[in-house]
Parts: structure tokens; C-alpha cells; sequence
């Protein structure tokens, strides 16, 4: 590791620090409300957690109120301060920032293998309905996540053993891997993430060519599973979750690939950034549109403070008139 690369201050120029920071900052508020509101409306209803689809789409919430509540505020922090400002010394920030960038990373994976998951439990339910009926339970949803938490981890520990490493990127003005003159760490990560894009493209596209039979074998009241929308459209939540990943992941993607050869203007790295937080607001909007128990509550939640503003406003003007009877 380099002096110059763990100097821990920003190197960036053309970058205002704090400005960067508050707009990771609003993105980060965003986040957590979002996901939290997600995640209590499910642990509310107990009837929406014995379906197998419910217990991913909660991991995947999880992986991102990981991300908002460990990583993003001292990422925040740092930004804002234009430089690594947690420990009083050199082994200190080492350890504080290494930390930092595998809280990081361990999210970006569990969010991935996540979908991955999620794209095997779709393609279930619309490829082998009857085969989905007996084999994914409950039980066998909560093994599959606690699995992925698991592996996420144990892929993220190789910088321990001395396959890659976590340090301070001065162009990014946080903690994050690093690929740069180190092959086999992005040999290793590149390999994960290929197999994982690899299966989410053939279990989708297998899932496609069934989705008119499917459509046309289901009754049109029957809303069995989270992946069928009232309109009997199969695109639903995985399909808008793959463009709100895409749309946010991909151009940290590019970026990664041209900064193993070449050093881009800091600015690029901080439009990265920005993008890819999106995903921890986007994400829980698209579920809160298509999944039937979120989006039931937050109706019924919508109607009853309307209900209840209607009322207070009509209280009020009760009380107006009764008062204005009473001068009169």
C-alpha cells in the first residue's frame, strides 16, 4: 500500500467536499425512512412473512438500512471533512476505515446475491408453480437468507487472508476495496459478480418464455405471490428492481473497470456515488408499489390521516361558528 494512497485526505479537485456530503446525507435521511417504513410495515404483518418472496425481499431491505445506518454516516462525515478523521493516529484510521469499506462491500454483495435469490424464487413460481408449492417454504427461505449472509461475509473476509485489501480512496474521500496492482482480489470479484449477472440473465430469460402460459393458466383474481400485479403483469417488482439497479450500479461499474487503468477526475467518482446511494431509496419505492401488503397499508395509512385532517379541519370550523353564534 502506498504512502500517497493512505494519506488519508481528499485529492480531488474540482470537488467540494461538504457538498457532496449533503447530498449523501439527504439521500441517506431518504433511505432510512424509506426502508424503515418497509421493514416495519412487514414485521406488522405476520400473514405477508410466511411467504418465501416476503423473507428475501426483507433481506434485501436489510442489506440496505446496512448500508444507511453503518456505512453512509461516517462516509458523510469524512466527505464533509475532506478527510478520514476516525482515529488519532495511523493504525487507528487503518482499522476504522478498513471496517468502513467492509460494511460497504458486504452490502453491495449481500444486495446482489440477494437479487440473485430473488430471481431463482421467481423463476420458481412462474416456471414450476407446482414444483414452488412444496419446495419453497418458509423455512427453506429463512436457510436461503441466512446463507447469503453468511457467504457474503466469508466472500468479503479475503482481504483478511491477504486477497485484497481496504483502503482510503482520496478520490472517492471514503473507505472502500481496492483494485488497483491487486489482480487476483479483482480476478476474485469479478468472477463472483459474472456468475451472479450470469444466473439473474438465464433464470430471467427462462422466466420470460413461460410468462404467457403462466398468465394465461392463472385466474385473473388470483394474487398468489408479490410477482403477479393486479394487472397480471410479470415485469413487476423484479423487472423495475433490475432497472433501478442497473440504472444506479452500472456506471460504478465502468468507472471500477477504466480506474484500473487510468485515474478519473473526481468528479466522476462523486456523480458515482451519488447514483449508487439512490439504490437505497429506489429499491424500497419499487417495493412499496408492488407488493400488495405495503402498498395496502400505506393506502390505508394515506385515508385514514386524510380522514383524520378532514375531521380536525371540520371540528374546527365547528367550533368557529358555534363561537360566532355565541358573540352574535
Amino acid at each position: 500500500m502506498s504512502d500517497v494512497f493512505y494519506n488519508f485526505t481528499e485529492s480531488n479537485e474540482g470537488v467540494y467536499g461538504p457538498a457532496v456530503a449533503v447530498i449523501l446525507g439527504l439521500e441517506m435521511v431518504a433511505g432510512l425512512f424509506a426502508n424503515a417504513v418497509v421493514l416495519c410495515i412487514t414485521l406488522m404483518q405476520r400473514k405477508s412473512l410466511s411467504q418465501p418472496s416476503t423473507i428475501f425481499f426483507t433481506s434485501l431491505t436489510a442489506a440496505h438500512l446496512l448500508m444507511v445506518l453503518l456505512y453512509l454516516p461516517v462516509s458523510v462525515i469524512a466527505i464533509g471533512a475532506e478527510e478520514w478523521i476516525f482515529g488519532s493516529n495511523f493504525e487507528e484510521k487503518k482499522i476504522t476505515c478498513s471496517i468502513s469499506a467492509f460494511v460497504f462491500w458486504y452490502s453491495v454483495l449481500l444486495m446482489t446475491i440477494n437479487l440473485a435469490v430473488i430471481s431463482f424464487d421467481r423463476f420458481l413460481f412462474i416456471v414450476k408453480p407446482h414444483f414452488y408449492k412444496q419446495f419453497m417454504r418458509p423455512t427453506v427461505a429463512l436457510i436461503l437468507t441466512i446463507a447469503v449472509w453468511i457467504l457474503s461475509a466469508a466472500l468479503n473476509s479475503t482481504p483478511l487472508y491477504g486477497l485484497g485489501a481496504y483502503q482510503y480512496g482520496p478520490s472517492y474521500g471514503s473507505c472502500i476495496p481496492t483494485w488497483r496492482n491487486v489482480p487476483g482480489y479483482l480476478s476474485f470479484m469479478a468472477a463472483i459478480f459474472l456468475i451472479v449477472l450470469a444466473f439473474i440473465i438465464v433464470t430471467s430469460l427462462w422466466t420470460f418464455c413461460f410468462t404467457r402460459k403462466f398468465m394465461h393458466e392463472q385466474e385473473p383474481s388470483q394474487q398468489s405471490n408479490v410477482y403477479q400485479s393486479k394487472e397480471r403483469r410479470l415485469f413487476g417488482i423484479f423487472g423495475a428492481m433490475l432497472i433501478v439497479y442497473g440504472v444506479c450500479f452500472l456506471p460504478s461499474v465502468i468507472t471500477g473497470i477504466m480506474t484500473i487503468f487510468v485515474i478519473l477526475p473526481g468528479q466522476v467518482y462523486a456523480m458515482d456515488m451519488i447514483l449508487f446511494q439512490l439504490i437505497t431509496s429506489g429499491s424500497p419505492l419499487v417495493q412499496s408499489y408492488f407488493r400488495p401488503d405495503i402498498k395496502e397499508r400505506l393506502t390505508f395509512i394515506y385515508k385514514r390521516s386524510l380522514q383524520m385532517m378532514k375531521n380536525i379541519f371540520y371540528s374546527r370550523k365547528k367550533n368557529n361558528l358555534s363561537q360566532d353564534e355565541q358573540l352574535s
